[in-house]
């Protein structure tokens, strides 16, 4: 189906939007609705009942739309313009007909805002400086939207190796155990993926 939208295209339009850059020079009543709009755009990609879990315990980072709401308010307004994030490598796992769609990217993300660790994701109690984070992230698409997202950090920094490709990748520790969880949620094997490696892309 043409016009069906899959987990690499909802993976992309989301980057996009979180990519657009939100000037920090400007006044808060000027800002927020920016980020406001923003945040609508990226919002329109994920589903209802949107989590982001943590692909080793299982357990919720995110555990519901409003919670996903508040931590994305807070990095887009916090981050301001140098927020980026990047995918270096992608497996992505076809399904026919309506059944779920599954994309792994290895993404880096620059000058990402958080809220102090312990306190509520809106970061009205502080924030973090801002940092740069190497995950391995698995998208998972059900009915054109993003339904639910697995993390797991990129300790070994996989996405920045430009010679690590599929062969390399398919016998790491990460892949394996993204493998296995889609396998989970497919009931049966993670099956047949393309894989794009985007270093071998000239940066204009």
């Amino acid at each position: 189906d043409p016009m069906h939208r899959n987990a690499v295209l909802l993976a992309n339009d989301a980057m996009e939007a979180y990519n657009e850059p939100i000037p920090n020079n400007i006044p808060p009543e000027k800002r927020l609705p920016l980020v406001q709009a923003k945040l609508e755009r990226f919002m329109s990609h994920f589903g209802d009942k949107i989590q982001i879990l943590d692909l080793k315990s299982g357990g919720a980072v995110i555990k519901d739309r409003k919670t996903f709401i508040t931590r994305y308010s807070c990095v887009f307004r916090e981050s301001g313009s140098k927020l980026k994030g990047s995918v270096n490598k992608r497996f992505y796992f076809d399904a026919p007909g309506k059944r779920a769609t599954y994309c792994l990217d290895f993404e880096v993300h620059d000058s990402l805002v958080t809220a102090t660790p312990g306190t509520p994701p809106d970061g009205k109690l502080g924030v973090r400086d801002p940092r740069t984070e190497h995950l391995a992230v698995l998208y998972e698409e059900k009915g054109g939207k993003i339904t639910r997202m697995w993390l797991r950090p990129d300790s070994e920094k996989l996405g920045l190796d430009p010679t690590a490709g599929d062969s390399v990748l398919v016998r790491t520790d990460a892949y394996k155990a993204f493998a296995a969880k889609i396998a989970e949620c497919k009931g049966g094997a993670a099956g047949e993926f393309i894989f794009h490696n985007y270093h071998d892309t000239p940066s204009v």
